[in-house]
């Protein structure tokens, strides 16, 4: 039995490896990433064990679900500082039985659980046709209560578009929302979510459904290379789709890379608008102190977003 450890402690790898039922393939990894870096070259294993408070940038349960897609059959024995209802919830959906507390483990009884293990492909084949099956039946029952409803406005469910606008902190998102909804003339022909360009959980959530996706980027040469490696990631490990990405740039000025290094940064995607920093950049504020010429230039310049948008 094959067991790869994560706790961010090389005492528990040490212990395993006095069992000869186990075979311990590494020492253990002190990071989140490690893991994910280490079972894209050794798929092949059987237990992992990870540990809630081992170190790295990634939400836990994104981390979980990115280690089943490398191996779906791996078991996964999660150990929790502490009691914690609401991630535990989040464990078991995703599939993970054996949750043990820090505080509470009995060593040997924690090496008999895992000894206790027995990896049996079709059990598991079993299982997974069970689970597949339970999701056609609900994806059926919900079709067919859809069908039934009797919507007077069908129509607009059915038409009604989402478009994520994905960037950093203070990047001007929630600014170029707020005059998208205030400037477009169908205020019901798309639905605009929010996202934060590192929160990869969302963003892959969000990939199937949605219309488009509208990464808001400052033409700043470090921000640039940046956001450029985090959207590579993003379509390498296969949470976004390259032909629904979009791009805006924003808060234009004369301290920004020149605009055509900047399209060919980003050639493989489609420009759909530059906007330059502005004093009077907000449509609403600007429409509430009466600012007309100021907002007949913006709503000008936004139009021209909406409209590639739509293409």
């Amino acid at each position: 039995m094959k067991i790869l450890t994560a706790t961010g402690n090389q005492e528990l790898n040490n212990r395993l490896k006095k069992e000869p039922e186990f075979e311990i393939v590494e020492k253990d990894i002190f990071y989140k990433e490690g893991i994910l870096e280490f079972l894209e070259k050794n798929k092949k294993i059987d237990i992992l064990i990870l540990y809630e408070k081992l170190k790295g940038e990634i939400n836990l349960i994104y981390l979980i679900k990115n280690i089943k897609k490398i191996n779906y059959e791996i078991n996964v024995f999660f150990i929790l500082e502490n009691k914690n209802e609401e991630l535990e919830k989040l464990l078991k959906i995703e599939n993970i039985k054996n949750i043990f507390y820090n505080n509470e483990i009995n060593i040997e009884e924690f090496i008999n659980k895992l000894k206790n293990i027995k990896i049996n492909n079709n059990e598991k084949l079993e299982e997974e046709i069970k689970i597949l099956k339970n999701i056609i039946n609900k994806k059926d029952e919900e079709l067919l209560k859809y069908k039934n409803s009797n919507f007077e406005n069908l129509e607009f469910f059915e038409s009604k578009k989402t478009i994520g606008l994905i960037g950093e902190n203070s990047v001007g998102k929630s600014l170029i929302l707020n005059n998208l909804k205030a400037i477009i003339e169908n205020k019901n022909e798309f639905e605009f979510k929010e996202i934060n360009i590192n929160n990869f959980f969302e963003i892959e959530k969000l990939n199937k459904n949605i219309f488009k996706f509208i990464f808001i980027l400052e033409i700043n040469l470090e921000k640039i290379k940046l956001n450029k490696k985090i959207i590579n990631q993003l379509i390498l490990n296969n949470k976004i789709n390259p032909q629904k990405i979009n791009i805006i740039f924003n808060k234009i000025n004369k301290y920004s890379i020149n605009k055509k290094i900047a399209k060919n940064l980003f050639k493989e995607f489609k420009i759909i608008g530059n906007i330059k920093l502005n004093n009077y950049g907000d449509f609403l504020l600007n429409e509430k102190n009466n600012y007309k010429k100021e907002n007949k230039k913006l709503k000008k310049q936004y139009l021209k977003i909406i409209k590639n948008i739509k293409k």
